[in-house]
């Protein structure tokens, strides 16, 4: 009888041993996986796996409400039971790996990017769980819903005139992220009736679709797009295609007073492309190719008093660059609060120019550049600076249209809890479109003064504000912070149209008040409750007013 060398055997023994454990680990069921596979520290950063082979992917979906938490009442356990979860499928197609592949971490980090994008998500983690044999590990994706279904109701009476809303919209359509709602407006004026439905990453293959229609009595008004972005840093080529057929009633102000109105009217069709051009390991150049047919038409209403503007249409073919650098932290209450944000400190710089073509149904020749470029740094462990300016030049027969745009943002943290904010803004303008005048005013600054008080061609905005963020939920429905703030700024260049429209003067506001997030809804919207005292202006606004305005930011 023959017999191998012990060395041989020893030798052969090993290899097997590792293949049928990595057998046993691909066809043994999740329970039998986890007993060949040691748990690992979910905090470590995911380079720290770089290269090994992901041998499962996971999903642990959490519903909306957590019902351990003291807070919890009847209605928390209703929600749950009656929202449909983001199903595994849902959450599968945004995920930029798959078993089999080799671990990267930019994928995974950008995977978690991704997916925190989406508004039917409130948190959501990608962390290497477990080690296995043969260098492989297993990735688990945990993820928390939003309630996605959202009821709108409101009625309101105002100068003898009513006007109604309602709707329904569901962000989440049975778990799978697409979105819809209905609408029914109504007032003096006008009926309408509204469809929308969108759907952000069809079938897996990152092509999103938005689709909306209106049956308004005065016209109808619809909404075809469909595009697939570059939804990851090194994506190879972009498409979108838009059709925009839409109707509105535009308000002009003297002093926060309606003044004026007339109906606005778009028809709007673009189609690009764009390609990869350049790329490294954290930045990208991409290059852009498109058509846009741009008319905007205006039409006089009951309430027109001092006539419209002047209808035009700026079609064009144009080409675009961008530079993009990857830099992004994880970080929290820059925007939000209480929620992570990722922020981008890399530098992203855009270029486009474009051709006024009367081939496609511009008004005459001529040619429109734009540019940007924004940037956030991190100055100290604590101080925080975002940066953006634009540029914009359009010159088609006697239109000389010139737009400046700069903005600052500096952020101080004392602690987790509390921080000081300041911003800066200054905006030029030069034979802006009368519908597309800058303002001052309610949620656009100033926030002592009603919207749109003051309106010009050139803008300048001084704010300061200290903000405290709590621990304090009210029922898990909305998490609570607080806010102190100063305004100053002013707007210069009169409407000709309507004189004094600017105002004549700087305006000055403080104020104190609390901001409500919606914290597991899918809108994220956050409520704005601030007892506000006006400096300059209006006698009226000389007392101390409340006012409430809804938001996405702090």
């Amino acid at each position: 009888m023959l017999r191998m060398p012990k060395k041989y055997s020893l030798t052969l023994l090993k290899p097997l041993t590792a293949a049928v454990a990595v057998l046993l680990l691909s066809l043994s069921s999740p329970t039998l996986a986890s007993e060949l596979c040691s748990s690992v520290d979910t905090k470590a950063d995911f380079s720290a796996y770089q290269g090994k082979t992901i041998a499962e992917v996971r999903f642990i979906r959490n519903d909306v409400f957590d019902l351990t938490q003291d807070n919890t009442y009847w209605f928390h356990h209703f929600a749950n039971r009656t929202h449909m979860i983001t199903t595994e499928a849902t959450l599968q197609e945004d995920v930029l790996f798959k078993a089999g592949d080799p671990l990267d971490a930019d994928s995974l980090a950008e995977t978690e990017r991704l997916l925190r994008t989406r508004g039917y998500l409130r948190k959501v983690e990608v962390r290497v769980t477990h080690q296995c044999p043969d260098q492989q590990v297993i990735v688990t994706i945990s993820s928390w819903d939003n309630w996605s279904l959202l009821p709108k109701i409101s009625a309101s009476r105002e100068g003898g005139e009513s006007r109604s809303t309602f709707g329904l919209a569901e962000d989440n359509l049975f778990g799978s992220g697409n979105q819809v709602n209905l609408d029914y407006e109504h007032d003096s004026e006008r009926t309408s009736y509204l469809l929308n439905f969108r759907s952000p990453n069809m079938f897996g293959s990152h092509w999103g679709l938005n689709t909306r229609y209106a049956d308004k009595s005065d016209g109808e008004s619809y909404l075809i797009a469909v595009e697939k972005p570059f939804y990851r840093l090194n994506a190879p080529w972009s498409f979108a295609l838009t059709l925009d057929k839409d109707s509105q009633d535009i308000n002009e102000y003297l002093l926060g007073d309606e003044a004026n109105e007339f109906r606005k009217q778009k028809n709007y069709f673009e189609i690009q492309g764009g390609l990869k051009f350049l790329a490294n390991d954290n930045w990208v150049q991409r290059v852009f190719v498109g058509a846009t047919h741009n008319e905007v038409q205006f039409e006089e209403t009951p309430d027109t008093l001092f006539g419209t503007p002047i209808k035009r249409d700026l079609s064009q073919f144009w080409l675009a660059w961008q530079y993009l650098q990857s830099d992004y932290r994880q970080m929290f209450n820059i925007y939000q609060f209480n929620r992570v944000e990722d922020i981008n400190l890399g530098w992203q710089a855009d270029v486009k120019l474009a051709y006024l073509a009367p081939m496609l149904g511009a008004d005459d020749q001529g040619w429109q550049a734009t540019a940007s470029i924004s940037k956030a740094t991190e100055l100290t462990a604590d101080n925080y600076l975002l940066t953006s300016a634009s540029a914009s030049q359009l010159e088609q027969a006697e239109l000389s249209q010139t737009i400046l745009k700069s903005h600052l943002m500096w952020i101080h943290k004392f602690d987790p809890q509390q921080s000081l904010v300041g911003q800066l803004t200054y905006q030029y303008g030069n034979d802006l479109f009368r519908d597309e005048r800058l303002s001052l005013g309610g949620d656009t600054g100033l926030r002592a003064f009603p919207l749109y008080y003051q309106t010009g061609e050139r803008l300048a905005l001084a704010t300061m504000e200290y903000r405290y963020y709590s621990n304090l939920s009210i029922a898990q429905i909305f998490d609570v912070g607080y806010a102190t703030f100063a305004d100053m700024g002013r707007t210069w260049g009169d409407n000709p149209d309507l004189p004094g429209s600017s105002g004549d003067q700087t305006l000055y506001g403080i104020g104190a008040g609390i901001r409500l997030l919606s914290s597991h809804s899918s809108r994220g919207t956050m409520i704005h409750i601030d007892l506000t005292k006006a400096y300059g202006g209006d006698d009226d606004l000389s007392g101390v007013e409340w006012r409430v305005l809804a938001k996405q930011s702090f």
